[in-house]
């Protein structure tokens, strides 16, 4: 599996949240999780005051970084009124060059919240569509016409430029890269451990079973619950739950069901279901290597499930 580097890069009254969100989730699929990611900052500046009034020194410079297609450049928002009175015109200037030559590359950018108004100073959003604060989205339409600005969007993707809404969708945004890389999964533990939903999409609301999980309550039905997220391949029997958090087989059905209002099976069942309806979007996968990852018997035994809890073959979900 290939590293994933990801570098932010920072500017002067850049806010702390649109930094720290995305790191989070960057850092815990990092770290829970052991994908491989490597991260770094940089800035053109010797040193960088947030908008919060945090100063951030020792910041590798752009110059020793070579970013290729394995990178994501990650820029974090900056305070609005400052970049309107120009006072960040001399920092994108000198960041654009390096910027442009990361892209040119193969490294993918990304904006948080207004750090789409910087991307858009350095003529990447032209014609192509992208997502920024509410606050900022009139202002860059009228001053970048270029920019196709998505009003109603949380977060977009565009010819390996990727932009986000408000603070918190750098949250959304950055678990959608990580679906994206290391899969579903991966995401999900990783909001979990955030005790954020997975994910909200782009223009719709939160995701089904991964945000369900019951919190807070008994340890043990959160271990089989996790059990079960993370191995929906596995045919685990209640006999070998039971056995894993120290239950009888009887003990465990019930309390499984007063916590979670389902049956083990039920939610095996669900978990199944919503992995193979982000799976049916690979238009590289086929539906026996779908139903083998969501730990169907067989092809048509997936089909038979599928159809009983959607009205409709499984090709049919597939997005044209």
């Amino acid at each position: 599996m290939a590293q994933h580097n990801i570098i932010f890069l920072l500017f002067p009254k850049t806010h702390l949240m649109d930094l720290a969100g995305p790191l989070q989730v960057f850092y815990e699929a990092r770290n829970l999780c052991q994908c491989p990611i490597h991260i770094q900052f940089t800035s053109f500046e010797e040193g960088i005051q947030f908008e919060q009034e945090l100063t951030l020194n020792c910041l590798t410079n752009p110059e020793y970084l070579s970013p290729d297609k394995n990178t994501l450049i990650c820029i974090p928002g900056i305070d609005f009124k400052s970049f309107r009175k120009g006072e960040l015109d001399a920092s994108i200037r000198q960041a654009a060059p390096w910027v442009q030559i990361a892209y040119q590359a193969g490294a993918s950018l990304c904006s948080i919240c207004s750090g789409a108004l910087l991307l858009a100073e350095m003529g990447f959003l032209d014609y192509r569509k992208c997502a920024c604060h509410w606050k900022c989205a009139d202002y860059l339409q009228q001053r970048y016409p270029r920019a196709n600005v998505q009003k109603d969007k949380l977060y977009t993707e565009d010819k390996g430029v990727y932009t986000s809404a408000g603070m918190s969708t750098g949250i959304d945004l950055a678990l959608y890269l990580l679906e994206q890389w290391f899969g579903a999964f991966v995401a999900a533990r990783v909001a979990q451990e955030l005790v954020v939903s997975f994910r909200r999409e782009a223009t719709k609301a939160q995701r089904g079973i991964y945000s369900n999980l019951q919190k807070p309550f008994h340890p043990a039905i959160h271990k089989v619950q996790e059990m079960l997220l993370n191995e929906p391949e596995a045919n685990h029997s209640i006999e070998a739950l039971a056995r894993r958090v120290n239950l009888s087989p009887r003990h465990l059905t019930r309390l499984f069901r007063k916590y979670t209002g389902r049956t083990i099976q039920e939610f095996k069942q669900e978990i199944r279901l919503e992995l193979a309806s982000l799976l049916l979007q690979n238009g590289q996968l086929g539906i026996d290597e779908i139903a083998r990852r969501c730990g169907y018997s067989s092809a048509r035994q997936f089909r038979r499930v599928w159809k009983e809890a959607n009205g409709m073959a499984p090709s049919e979900g597939r997005r044209g």
